[in-house]
This record gives C-alpha cells, structure tokens and sequence, in this order.
C-alpha cells in the first residue's frame, strides 16, 4: 500500500512540476480587446446577455479610469447585460486553468451578478456576485452551492485582483483577491471547468433566470493554462501596476546605455514569455558586428562607427506567427581633446582653449568636473588642471594639462589634503625665489614662512604667491578639517531570533570623506564586521559598539543593544492516541506568538481533506464523519498569523494509533 501511496505522490507531482508549455493569454484593454502580443488567442468579443434583458444602446465602452496605483489610463467599461467571451479555442480553460481579472464594479445589478460562466449560456452554474440582504457590498457565491468565504466583503468602485485557479489533480479552485487567498472550494462535481471550443463567458449572464448582470471597469484579463501558488499570485499583485499596463514580452537591456569609447556593448533578453520554447528571436544591431550571441542572447557587439544607433528585437510566436517588435536607441562616441596653451604673459595667468576632436556637438567645458561652461576658453594660472569636455549625448572625456607660465618661478606646495578637527600639518613648499606669501593668514603660525604650521578649524583653502620683479606665481592647498564625527547607528532595537535584521551607521561629518573604515565589535552574528551597514542574525540578545574611522586618524563610536525575541512557534505533534484512555485523545495545534489560524488541514492517504478548522483551542478526535479512522499516517497543513502580523505555513506528518 505504501509503495502504491508513493507512485501516486510521484504521478501528481511530476504533473504539477512539468506541464505542457504553458499558454498566457492577456488583455490590457488599451482601446482594443486584442491579445497582448505574440500570444496566439483571438480578440475578446462583446456579448449580450441570454433571455429577455433591457439592453443598453452599446454594450460598452474604453474609459478613462484611475488605477489604485495613481496611473491614468484607458480601461473597457462593460455596460449592464453585457459581458464579454472568450473563444477558448485551444482549450487553454479546461480542468487546469488560471483566469485573472484586475476589475472595478461600477453597479452591482440585481440581487446575483454573473462574474464568469463556463456552460456556454447553458446553465445557471457559475460564480456569482450575491447582494447577502442589509448591506451594499456583495460576496462570492458559487451557485448553486452558495455562498463561499468572507461576507459581505466586496465595495463598488474598488479595483480588485480576483484570480481564480483550478487545480485539476485534486480538484481544488482557490479564489485570492488580491494577495489574499479568500477561499479554496472543492469543485469535484467539475461545474467550474472549460472545455475545448466552449466560450468562456465574463460578466454575461445565461437565460435560465435573466438580468443577472453588473457592469465593471476591466483594466486586465488573464486566462492560462496552469495553476498559480500562492507566491505567483503574491507576485502578480505586487506588480499589478506594471503587469496590467506593460507587455514585457520583448524587452531588452543595453549595456552601457550609453558608450562613450570604443568599446563592445552587452546586450541581454530581459522580457518574460509564458514558456522558454516556442518562440523565435529576430534582432537588428544596425550594422554592429556580432562578437557573440545567438537566439534570444545575451549578445556581445561592436560598432566602429559614431553616432544614434537602433537595436530592434522581433519576437515571434511560431505556433500562429503573431509578432512583438521593441525597438531601442543608442548612441556611440569616441570623443577626444586637445589644448591650446597661451601662456605669454607674466601675471600669474595663462590662458587655454580646448578642442574636441569626434563626439556630437554642442559641447560643454569644465575644469573641475561639476562647472561645465559653453565657451571653450579658460584663464588659468601656473598648476595642474584636469579638463572635461560633455558632448551632447553626454558622454565625458578627460585630459591632464600641466600649465606652467612665461618665467623663471617655480612654486609647489602641498597637495590638498584632510585633517582631523583639532590637528595641524605643515604646508610643505620649494620654489626658486625668496619673496612669498599666504593668504589667509588665519590658521597658520606665520602666514609670511615658506612652510608654516596650518591648523584650520574649519575647510580652508591657503593660497601662497611668489614674486619675482614683475612675475607672480600662485599655487593653492585646500585643507579640509573632518569635524569631530558625531556616529548615528541604529537604535536599540527588539528583533525576531534568526531573522536578518539591519545594522546602521554614519556620520554626517564624514560625507564625502573616502577610506573610512568600519568596524562592529563584537563581530558575533555579523556577516561582515567592516562595512557601515552588515546585516545581524541572532539567536541570543547582543551589546555591539562601532567605530568609525578614517585614515587620518579620525574617529568616533556608538552602541546599539539587539533584544532578540523568541520566534512564533506553530506544529502539530508527531502523534495522538484517541484510543478512549483520556491521554492525547484530541490533535491540537502547538503554538507560541501566533494571533490566529488560517486554517488547519489534515488529509488523508487519497489527498482529501478529512478536517478543517480556523481555531487554535480545536483539534481532530481521530474521527471522520463520526467513524473513527484507522491508525496511521496523514499528512497535515497549517497557515497562520503570528503576533507580529506575519503568515506562516507549516506541514508535516502525525501518526494516529489506536
């Protein structure tokens, strides 16, 4: 029997991991009721409800409507008795099946409002918005079984993301609203499944009982083939503003955007298709030189010319032949400079003019990186000067100039350098001649020496002037002072036990300065001691200080004490005896720091639930139905809150002996 449980696991298993290629049919509702290319599906067609309605003059409209994420687009309005079908001609709804909708109900209708109809306009079956009686807001109802999680839960003029997937192995549809499973419901009758060649009807009622029908805003529309987790749904509800509005199918990166020398550019399949076969990939380099790279890439190329270049990026479905073209520009430079030095006079001053040799005009100029200027002519005196020049794609490229003046002075001082508040340095200085001098005098102890102490209390910049007869020279020395570091670290803190929990610490007096170290001590629970920021996983409560440091001996600390709190606890016992003894009679969860429970699920050998519950003082007696169950193994699943707001799942195994 055992062995037979363990194939059966195998089969199901092997079935939910690899399933056919998967088929995603989307509709964004962009003023069409197309299929988001390259998928394969037909339109969406507009359709009328059965029996003997009222109809509107249209069956409906594109609007303009607000998402929940602050985005302004048009979205398709479906007027009262009106709905929309879905050809499901390839079978993509059939047992197995994921329909997704991102909707606003703008009137709810009568007392049932038809959400999605499987039969063709056949029957009455069929999931129902359902006016509960006393309230304006509506809940689920999975007629003709009735009405199925929270109720009333659902408001007019809301977007929801309503996802409903069937599992065809068990069974088993889940129904999320947004990121939140709302119900599983077990469709073993089979009322709730497609057919290959039966429309799938949405917001259209049948003609059993007429005029079951509501309007609503439809701002997504998703019909697959397979069942989507819990983590799926998650996903596609965290980015439901992209997903809703962007068909990524063929999107791309570009590696540099843009490239500034003459080197090879990366290019990389960055979009998302339902299955990784299928599909062609055609590209357009215009007119690189392909160094790597085929089918979808990455690609590595190079192009030896300058100038706006297109990359085109053709996907293609190969079943139908539908195709998604994205196309992206870049652009190529290979600028260089040159300098002119004009430096015939004797008062201290030269002047330069640059000339950009390749890149794409206008240009602008800079001296110092972050100025940038029209004109391409400097006045500068008698130092080194680092050039910039930004052409108009912004690419930058830089040259060293030494400028040295007409004459026979020679100065050089100290580079420009950092001190820590209170500290003092000498201004190191040769030159040639004997008549100098420093200005500002303050901070220094004799503004007249050649190499006087400097000990600024704040950033100074100390220029000194040689002169010879009608000659002057100047150079400078910018001495910043590193006031004292006042450490701000994250503050005391209570954290959850072996869960990553992030450490802070900076300096507002040390921004910008480069080369300060870090070090946290003690270093247990830390995945690296020597950065600003490590991350802290503990198990017992720790004391940390840190120390801030920079390499010209700067420093300053701080503390921070991490309170570890014990972690949320929530199983099931290994094994129970409802044996009649009064010892173990009853199977109760285990917990510690949960608020509430989700449910508790045990199964039995076949995969049927046998037991359910959303209390945590309840437990299984052993019996089904009243009948006590044989002794042996079954398999349980929980999910609940913790105290910190937190959803946990466990699962596991317990051994009933009788």
């Amino acid at each position: 029997m055992k062995s037979g449980f363990l194939q059966t696991m195998i089969f199901l298993l092997l079935h939910i991991i690899c399933p056919a290629q998967n088929v995603e049919d989307a509709y964004r509702f962009i003023n069409n009721f197309s299929v988001s290319q390259p998928a394969c599906a037909s339109d969406l067609t507009q359709a009328n409800a059965l029996g003997s309605c009222t109809l509107g003059a249209s069956p409906g409209s594109f609007v303009i409507d607000n998402l929940d994420c602050q985005i302004s687009r048009t979205v398709y309005h479906t007027n009262l008795n009106y709905g929309l079908m879905y050809a499901n001609t390839e079978g993509t709804v059939s047992e197995t099946y994921t329909i997704q909708m991102y909707i606003k109900n703008t009137n709810w209708g009568k007392t049932l409002s038809r959400i999605i109809d499987f039969s063709n306009g056949q029957l009455d079956e069929g999931i129902y918005f359902k006016n509960p009686g006393g309230s304006a807001d509506r809940c689920l109802d999975f007629y003709p079984t009735g009405i199925v999680g929270e109720c009333p839960y659902f408001k007019l003029d809301k977007y929801y993301l309503l996802t409903f997937t069937r599992n065809g192995q068990t069974d088993v549809m889940d129904v999320y609203v947004n990121d939140k499973l709302f119900v599983s419901y077990n469709d073993s009758g089979k009322r709730f499944i497609g057919k290959t060649g039966v429309p799938i009807y949405i917001f259209r009622d049948d003609d059993q009982i007429s005029c079951e029908s509501g309007e609503a805003n439809f701002a997504y529309l998703l019909f697959t083939n397979y069942y989507s987790s819990q983590s799926a749904v998650s996903s596609v509800y965290r980015s439901i503003c992209s997903t809703a509005n962007i068909n990524v199918s063929a999107d791309f990166s570009i590696d540099p955007s843009l490239t500034c020398s003459n080197k090879n550019i990366k290019v990389a399949y960055t979009g998302v298709l339902p299955s990784s076969t299928g599909y062609s990939f055609q590209w357009d380099f215009d007119g690189a030189t392909v160094i790597s790279g085929s089918g979808k890439g990455p690609y590595v190329i190079h192009w030896n010319s300058e100038g706006g270049k297109k990359i085109t990026l053709t996907v293609r479905n190969e079943v139908c032949g539908k195709e998604i073209v994205n196309t992206k520009v870049t652009h190529v430079s290979f600028m260089d400079l040159a300098t002119v030095l004009d430096d015939k006079k004797c008062d201290g001053n030269a002047t330069m003019t640059v000339n950009p040799v390749g890149g794409v005009s206008p240009f602008q100029y800079s001296i110092d990186s972050v100025n940038f200027q029209a004109s391409n002519i400097f006045n500068v005196t008698a130092k080194d000067y680092k050039i910039f020049v930004k052409d108009y794609n912004g690419c930058i490229n830089d040259t060293l100039v030494k400028v040295k003046l007409n004459g026979t002075i020679q100065l050089k001082t100290l580079a420009d350098t950092t001190i820590c508040f209170g500290q003092e340095i000498k201004l190191l200085t040769t030159t040639n001649v004997a008549s100098y001098a420093w200005t500002p005098a303050t901070g220094l102890d004799d503004a007249t020496a050649l190499e006087p102490m400097a000990s600024p209390q704040q950033n100074t910049q100390y220029i000194i002037t040689a002169t010879d007869k009608n000659c002057k020279s100047t150079d400078t020395v910018t001495i910043t002072v590193i006031p004292e570091i006042q450490v701000i670290n994250t503050p005391d803190s209570e954290i959850p036990a072996n869960k990553p929990f992030q450490l802070t610490s900076s300096s507002q007096q040390l921004a910008g300065i480069a080369g300060v170290s870090y070090s946290w001590a003690p270093p247990y629970g830390l995945n690296n001691p020597s950065i600003s920021n490590p991350v802290a996983t503990l198990n017992t409560s720790q004391l940390y200080s840190i120390t801030l440091s920079t390499p010209q001996g700067c420093s300053g600390s701080g503390k921070v004490v991490l309170t570890v709190i014990p972690p949320p606890l929530i199983t099931l016992p290994d094994i129970f005896t409802p044996d009649g003894d009064g010892k173990n009679e009853v199977l109760l969860p285990i917990a510690s720091s949960i608020a509430s429970l989700n449910y508790l699920r045990i199964y039995n050998r076949w995969g049927e639930i046998i037991y359910f519950s959303k209390q945590l003082n309840e437990g299984w007696d052993g019996k089904i139905k009243g009948i006590k169950s044989d002794s042996g193994v079954y398999v349980w699943k929980m999910e609940a809150i913790t105290t910190g707001g937190e959803t946990v799942t466990r699962n596991g195994t317990v051994l009933l002996v009788r």
